[in-house]
Formats: C-alpha cells, sequence, structure tokens
C-alpha cells in the first residue's frame, strides 16, 4: 500500500544577513519511513531542522505536518502538534535522574497545570503517577531500564544519546527529528541504535534523521535526501543515492561500502 505524506516542506529558504543557509528546498516524508537527511558540514541540515522545530523562521517557505501548518509556531506548539526532535549536542539535565528526564517530556501532554502542581490535589497525583509509569515504559523501551535512577550526566555517551530519544518520545510525536544521533558512538552502540530506529518506524512513528555515519543511512533509511551548500542536489532511495555523480561528488566520494 502506498504510503501517505505526513510532512510536506515546501520552498523553505533562510537567508542570514547576506548568507544564504538554505535555498528552495523541498521535501515530502512519507508516514512510517526513516527519511534520511545527509551532506557536507554547512550544507544546512540543522538551519533546516531548527527551522522545522521553530527555532528559526524561514525567509520564505513553509512547512506542513498532516496538513496543518507549522511554520510560524514556537517551538512548544510545534511539539504539541507532533513532531519532537534530540540535538547534535546532547541536552539532558544532567542532574535530574534519566526517569525524571524523560517525565519531562511526558509533561507537554498533561493536563495538570500550574494550581495543580502546586496544590497537588487528588487529581495531579494521580497524573504524576501516570507520568511516571509512562516513562518507566519508555525508558524500558530504549533499554535503559538499570539506569532509571542514575543522574544523566553520569550515563554513557550512548546511554544518553538513548535517554534523549526516550524523551522526545514521551511528548508523543507523529515524527522524531534525530540530528545525528550516532553521533561520537563506538560500533555496539550503533548497532543498539540502529534496532532502535528501526523498531521505532515498526511502531508507527516517522524518523527524520540526520547523520554522518553513510553506512548507517543506507542501511536503515528509505529515503535520502542530499544537502549541498543550502541546495537540494540528489533525493531518492539509498541505492540511486550511492550512484548519483553530484552526492559523489559533493559528500560520498564514492567511499560506500
Amino acid at each position: 500500500m502506498k504510503k501517505k505524506i505526513i510532512a510536506e516542506i515546501s520552498d523553505i529558504t533562510k537567508t542570514f544577513g547576506g548568507l544564504v543557509a538554505l535555498s528552495n528546498i523541498d521535501l515530502n516524508i512519507k508516514g512510517g519511513e526513516i527519511f534520511g537527511l545527509i551532506g557536507p558540514n554547512g550544507a544546512g541540515k540543522t538551519t533546516l531542522f531548527n527551522i522545522l522545530t521553530g527555532m528559526y523562521r524561514p525567509t520564505k517557505g513553509f512547512f506542513k505536518l498532516e496538513d496543518v501548518e507549522l511554520t510560524r509556531l514556537p517551538p512548544h506548539l510545534i511539539v504539541k502538534a507532533g513532531l519532537a526532535r534530540t540535538f547534535q549536542n546532547i541536552r539532558l539535565f544532567g542532574t535530574m535522574t534519566g526517569l525524571e528526564n524523560v517525565m519531562v517530556g511526558c509533561h507537554v501532554r498533561t493536563n495538570i497545570g500550574v494550581v495543580g502542581a502546586i496544590l497537588r490535589h487528588k487529581g495531579a497525583r494521580q497524573e504524576e503517577e501516570r507520568i511516571k509509569d509512562r516513562a518507566r515504559s519508555l525508558i524500558d523501551y530504549v533499554g535503559l531500564n538499570a539506569s532509571s535512577a542514575q543522574a544523566a550526566s553520569t550515563l554513557s555517551y550512548g546511554d544518553q544519546r538513548r535517554l534523549e530519544i526516550a524523551r522526545a518520545l514521551a511528548t508523543s510525536p507523529k515524527v522524531i527529528a534525530l540530528d545525528e544521533p550516532a553521533a561520537g558512538m563506538n560500533p555496539t552502540e550503533t548497532s543498539q541504535l540502529r534496532e532502535l530506529l528501526v523498531k521505532i518506524r515498526e511502531d508507527g512513528i516517522t524518523i527524520l534523521l540526520i547523520e554522518h555515519d553513510v553506512k548507517l543511512v543506507m542501511g536503515l533509511c528509505d529515503t535520502v535526501a542530499v544537502l549541498d551548500y543550502g541546495i537540494k542536489i540528489a533525493e531518492g532511495t539509498p541505492s540511486e543515492i550511492k550512484s548519483n555523480p553530484e552526492v559523489i561528488r559533493a559528500y560520498l566520494g564514492g567511499d560506500v561500502p
């Protein structure tokens, strides 16, 4: 069955003064796929993520998630609409436990409010327990159950990456945008990450992935788009991308297993 487009990125352009960081980017991401975004450093990949998640405003163009335009919404409303993300540099609350970090993500979908949080009435206490249960299940889902009570800063690098993904999943996203999740991982951690991403896709969540590990991208993604100097130079299946002369020139260098 043909997959439906869940995210439409149209004519996205971003300039910083006289610098054109992105130029007329068009992408259609299908529901339930892993969509890879690759390119050399400075190609505009993270800039595009920052636009999609409300950290930057585009100079022109728009972004829709399930036909709802999110282009100029603030980040917290974009998360509520169903788009979560992780960052290149880990942004966990280091002194909080793994469980507490994931609970932060869960609060996007709560109804407690400020008054309930202060007064701690019965409904607020019950909802807090539901949040804990949800966070525990996500900690287990990403394989960190034994580490849930540890401060996030004490976890290994690979475990911190997986904890960030658990926190993003806690927002109940339709699309999760991962910015270089395998960066700094050893081969064992990368293999575990691959298994986790496959599981997330199988559970119906669409993944938008920036990654410099070309072997991981080509073995994992359904569709790959390539940026170079802020321009999309190619889009297609991994096999199509690997044989594309423009991609080989700009990024892959012909060295793809």
